[in-house]
């Protein structure tokens, strides 16, 4: 294989890989800092994912990809408002970073990643040419995107896409402390649960399946609000018992909370 630059084999021996590959490097900075990664692929129809799992030991820190190609797509998997993609379009600085702020919540990671763009040959207009890209990135620092263009053909247009926002996310990612934030306060008083929810188009959540060492639990939602610190909703239990659950965004976890008249030991 000529001009392989991410792990050549020959006579089925199989050689390292480059270290300096952002893909190699995302995993290192993931892993020092606790976190973990999920991505949202549209023109790069899952290129990035494809590097990202190339490298051994990436089950640690990557939680996988959404690859959302429709505006539906964009608005049932991901939580994107229909009025931003009318508003800006896909390719927009507004969508992608409401992509990478749905996959954060959907596979509950600490950081998301984003990309949509126009891989060509055709698409393009005076605005936005073909190989126009728009890259996201939502973390437990802040939000940031990128705009890049690529001038190749399709193929190269969705590589350039990949490799730009692999870049992005370990310059991000280089800048962020190797510490973690402490817990909000909410998330210390509650004892953290394994819930399958559901991601509305509005960008709320609601729980629907509780998972216990027992089995799964169906959950009646009622109540639900929302704070500066996250989610809560009131759930009932197939017994009778509710529950109070709280999902932070912070944590990108699930929370059981003790109710009035309860008390933990948190």
């Amino acid at each position: 294989m000529q001009g392989c630059s991410r792990g050549d084999y020959t006579a089925g021996i199989i050689a390292p890989m480059n270290e300096t590959l952002p893909e190699v490097l995302v995993g290192k900075l993931l892993r020092a800092r606790g976190w973990r990664l999920a991505v949202a692929e549209s023109c790069t129809g899952g290129l990035i994912g494809h590097r990202l799992t190339n490298v051994p030991g990436s089950s640690t820190y990557y939680q996988g990809s959404i690859t959302a190609y429709a505006y539906e797509a964009k608005v049932r998997l991901l939580g994107v408002r229909w009025e931003t993609l009318e508003a800006h379009g896909a390719v927009s600085e507004a969508v992608v970073l409401e992509m990478a702020r749905g996959v954060r919540r959907a596979l509950a990671a600490d950081v998301g990643l984003s990309v949509s763009g126009i891989a060509g040959p055709g698409g393009g207009t005076p605005e936005k040419p073909v190989g126009t890209t728009w890259i996201g990135l939502s973390t437990p620092f802040g939000d940031t995107a990128l705009k890049t263009v690529g001038h190749g053909d399709r193929l190269a247009n969705k590589e350039h896409s990949a490799e730009e926002a692999l870049q992005l996310l370990v310059r991000t990612l280089k800048d962020t402390p190797e510490v973690h934030q402490p817990l909000p306060e909410t998330t210390q008083a509650g004892e953290p649960v394994d819930v399958t929810a559901r991601f509305e188009a509005d960008g709320h959540v609601t729980p629907m399946v509780l998972h216990t060492p027992e089995g799964r639990v169906n959950l009646s939602v009622g109540r639900r609000w929302a704070n500066e610190r996250g989610e809560h909703a009131l759930a009932m239990l197939p017994d009778g018992q509710v529950i109070h659950l709280f999902f932070s965004p912070l944590t990108r976890r699930w929370y059981r909370l003790p109710r009035a008249g309860q008390h933990t030991t948190a």
